[in-house]
């Protein structure tokens, strides 16, 4: 209970914010008489969205699939060849520059690339998704992974540990950090990455959503479209934090019981 009492009263500073923000947005939309094609008031955008609720369910969990089978596979991918770039420098030396290569150039240049070969459903998200999302966790990855205490290094030397042993018991725990903050970048960018696919073909998804708003010049629709966007993103990180806050724990817990004993 403590606990819970005690995050209130971190996030209510926040949860003030966005109240203050939302008021001053109302009052400034009534009082300078904004048209609602232009800027639209909260409470307009959330009649809007409570007109259309029934409807945006199936968009949600659209664009939520995409961004989440493109964040997982891209992590899996992610890691994959972060391990193979720590065990090989020469592979480390001709990846790196493709990696940043592929970073560099724009994924909506790609996505009409990537509608052509995989065609306009499902998997066009997924594979976007994972293409703009992986970057992040193969960085963060090798980053932990060829960060590990010197003495550590030393002590597995002597034991004459295989690089197997090394790479589980030392390289991969202490890149477990590393890797959850590698993936707190990707969740925006698979988000991102799933709209972007929706932007090019689509009949459904949020992104989908946000051209037909525009196209019947529904401000309101829009704002609803870009801020479940923000709370989809939002849900995946808060996910992802109490999963590292879990492995954390786990991965720590026989301190706490030494302090016990």
């Amino acid at each position: 209970m403590t606990d819970i009492l005690e995050g209130l009263r971190r996030s209510s500073a926040s949860i003030g914010t966005v109240v203050g923000f939302i008021l001053v947005w109302q009052t400034l939309v009534m009082l300078f008489h904004v048209p609602t094609w232009l800027v639209p008031a909260p409470t307009a955008i959330w009649a809007e969205f409570v007109k259309q609720a029934h409807l945006l369910g199936r968009h949600v969990m659209t664009t939520g699939t995409g961004a989440v089978g493109g964040l997982v596979i891209g992590a899996m991918t992610g890691l994959v060849l972060a391990i193979l770039m720590v065990q090989s420098r020469i592979l480390a030396r001709i990846l790196m520059p493709l990696l940043v290569i592929d970073q560099s150039v724009p994924k909506l240049a790609l996505a009409p690339i990537f509608v052509i070969w995989f065609g306009t459903g499902m998997m066009t998200r997924v594979v976007i998704a994972m293409v703009i999302s992986f970057f992040p966790v193969v960085i963060n990855a090798i980053r932990g992974m060829t960060t590990v205490d010197r003495r550590v290094n030393d002590l597995m030397a002597t034991i004459s540990a295989s690089r197997l042993d090394i790479l589980t018991k030392v390289q991969l725990p202490n890149a477990v950090p590393y890797i959850f903050s590698g993936l707190k970048v990707a969740v925006p960018l698979s988000i991102i990455g799933a709209v972007v696919a929706e932007f090019m073909q689509s009949d459904s998804g949020l992104g989908y959503v946000v051209l037909v708003a525009v196209g019947n010049v529904n401000t309101p629709m829009v704002f609803v479209a870009v801020l479940l966007m923000a709370l989809l993103s939002l849900s995946l990180f808060a996910a992802l934090s109490l999963a590292e806050w879990l492995v954390m724990r786990g991965r720590f817990n026989y301190l706490a019981i030494e302090n016990d004993g």
